[in-house]
């Protein structure tokens, strides 16, 4: 436009200056000044279009663009089943049950398929037929459903109880479902409900799962390949208006549609979940394509069992106080998740993430109303407002000030973070100079960099720690762009946010593929650990690389400072001072290594003699390492 303009004008002084005087010779005819060559339209972005129709009520045209993102060739199996749940919220279940069906088909075709995600592709096409009014397509695929649980679980496993309820509530056919099901008749799958519901309820039974290095042990007396995790949680979502049965006097609630995408009153409650053995710590499934946040899919991981919700803020509390009672460190995990999450996925998370660090005493959920869809971008960021962090300023003071517990541990994940900054700038203003927490994590802020760094200025006195997780590779706030319009996200490392407090941790060269935006369940994992075990400061971190920024440091994970300081041996470190004790660790590494050595063990001796340099390194265990050691 510019050119358009300069062009314009040396045209236009040039004929003023012919008019005034005449030349003795006539004039070479000027060359016509050069087009502007036009700026190429940007390419079309098919999901901020479906954003934004679903922002505008726009119904027709959210159709029209989930058939179009549908028929990409682009679109994944995630983003198509995102697609599904938006078509059939829409009227369009034929659409979404066949593309629920395609996916349970591939899955099944596996030489070795994902039996837990078998069973909940199966229950949503349940959901989705009940919603449609078609009874007989959801009593035949919640029968599916009872039979993968009854032969790849067992009838006495959790998540038996939501799908049985799900049956009575919608009048299906009970004895169609116990035929299909491998349970005979329908008084049998009545009798399994009722026992599921009641082994659910027993404290004992959380009692048992938790206790550590004994294997929970099933009626026949099969040693059972799950942890049980108890997750409490604090939501100021509402409830959805779906139907309940009562099982001895108390309704059998399930979790993964107990909780709507709208706000209300703070409530809270606890969720029991099966966490599987067989798995790698820290393990997190990374899309195929570029979305703004990958949809969880942690069936792979976890199930979700019985749910209680508490009549009030100090059952809560009390409840929180007796699980802390049964541990010996005391220490509450609270995890705030970020955009495009349900209620039920972040249980699940929060399960996880309790498991792989050996959390000893409670893990805490906090969910905020997220619409858990990949296009409610502008809906989720919406829910943002002072009564929603007033509900979490509070739930996080009564979690400090009532539950005396001995350490507290706060996690925000990407959108999140908006909120807890929100809470914690209260908290500051009401709490000044108290410290309430001890280590507060902000992983991958989907929060503008400048208001991020104003409010984090004063969180100083409320932690012991605060520590920022960053990345250039963060594609998912890249493209929070695309919805946003403007501002550099706090989580994004190229230009990282440093502040006197806060430990910026930039996890680029740890990224593993992806969107890099959940690094600290992935590549950081270790470092994350050394953080809510022992309170590690970064330059005892040696994992960590110092870079440089101005006055202030950005610390680097994938840069050891140390030749044996890879992440593995690091790990190994932080886990033995975790369950043996810094002063014993040194003594018990030694030892390890050499018995590793005496097998004939290289690779494992060098991995104990690794974790052991990295020990004396810190200069943090209380006993010099025995010459001879122990047998």
């Amino acid at each position: 436009m510019i050119r358009i303009r300069t062009a314009a004008l040396a045209v236009l002084l040039s004929c003023f200056a012919a008019c005034a005087t005449p030349p003795e010779t006539p004039p070479a005819i000027a060359p016509p000044a050069p087009a502007a060559e036009a700026e190429p339209a940007p390419p079309r972005d098919l999901l901020v279009e479906l954003g934004d129709a679903e922002a505008a009520g726009d119904t027709a045209r959210q159709v029209e663009l989930a058939h179009a993102l549908m028929a990409d060739p682009a679109s994944d199996e995630a983003l198509k089943l995102n697609l599904a749940d938006l078509l059939a919220i829409l009227g369009d279940p034929d659409t979404a049950l066949a593309t629920y069906q395609a996916a349970y088909d591939a899955e099944a075709a596996l030489p070795s398929p994902d039996f837990t995600r078998l069973i909940d592709l199966e229950a949503r096409m349940g959901e989705i037929a009940i919603d449609a009014g078609r009874k007989d397509a959801a009593t035949f695929h919640t029968g599916r459903a009872v039979a993968l649980v009854n032969d790849h679980l067992g009838a006495d496993h959790p998540r038996m109880a939501p799908l049985l309820a799900f049956a009575k509530a919608n009048d299906l056919d009970l004895g169609q479902i116990a035929r299909a099901g491998g349970l005979y008749t329908a008084e049998e799958a009545d009798s399994v409900l009722r026992d599921s519901v009641d082994r659910a309820r027993s404290d004992e039974e959380f009692a048992a799962a938790a206790a550590p290095g004994e294997p929970m042990v099933r009626e026949l007396g099969e040693e059972a390949d799950f942890d049980l995790v108890r997750v409490f949680y604090g939501t100021d979502r509402a409830p959805a208006p779906v139907k309940q049965i009562d099982i001895s006097g108390r309704p059998v609630i399930d979790p993964r549609t107990y909780y709507s995408a709208t706000r209300g009153p703070l409530e809270t409650g606890s969720v029991m979940v099966s966490v599987p053995r067989n798995r790698n710590i820290g393990e997190v499934p990374k899309p195929s394509v570029l979305r703004f946040e990958f949809r969880p899919d942690p069936a792979r991981h976890v199930i979700l069992g019985d749910m209680k919700v508490f009549p009030g803020m100090d059952t809560f509390v009390n409840e929180v106080k007796l699980e802390l009672a049964k541990s010996k460190r005391r220490e509450i995990f609270v995890f705030i998740h970020g955009y495009n999450t349900k209620f039920s996925d972040g249980i699940e998370r929060t399960a996880q993430l309790s498991t792989d660090l050996e959390i000893d005493g409670a893990a805490v959920f906090y969910s905020w109303p997220s619409a858990g869809s990949l296009f409610s971008y502008r809906a989720d960021r919406s829910q943002i407002n002072d009564e929603a962090a007033a509900d979490l300023e509070n739930f996080l003071l009564v979690l400090s000030e009532k539950t005396h517990a001995k350490r507290i541990s706060v996690v925000a994940h990407s959108m999140g973070n908006e909120f807890l900054v929100k809470a914690l700038e209260k908290l500051a203003e009401r709490q000044p100079q108290e410290k309430l927490f001890n280590e507060i994590v902000f992983a991958s802020p989907d929060v503008d960099a400048q208001i991020f760094s104003d409010m984090v200025k004063n969180f100083g006195p409320l932690a012991d720690d605060l520590t920022l997780y960053a990345s250039s590779k963060d594609l998912a706030l890249q493209a929070s762009r695309r919805f946003n319009g403007k501002g550099r996200r706090a989580g994004d490392s190229t230009d990282p946010v440093l502040l006197p407090d806060l430990n910026t941790i930039d996890t680029s060269a740890v990224s593993d593929g992806g969107l890099g935006h959940s690094d600290i369940f992935g590549g950081a994992f270790p470092d994350f650990q050394a953080i809510l075990w022992l309170s590690l400061e970064p330059d005892q971190r040696c994992l960590l690389g110092r870079k440089e920024e101005g006055n202030a440091v950005a610390w680097v994970l994938g840069s050891p400072r140390t030749e044996f300081c890879d992440p593995k041996a690091f790990s190994t470190a932080v886990t033995t001072m975790r369950r043996v004790g810094v002063e014993e660790s040194a003594s018990v590494l030694s030892a390890e290594a050499a018995r590793a050595e005496s097998d004939g063990d290289a690779q494992q001796a060098s991995l104990w003699e690794s974790a052991l340099k990295i020990v004396e390194w810190l200069g943090i265990a209380g006993r010099v390492v025995p010459a001879t050691p122990p047998s």
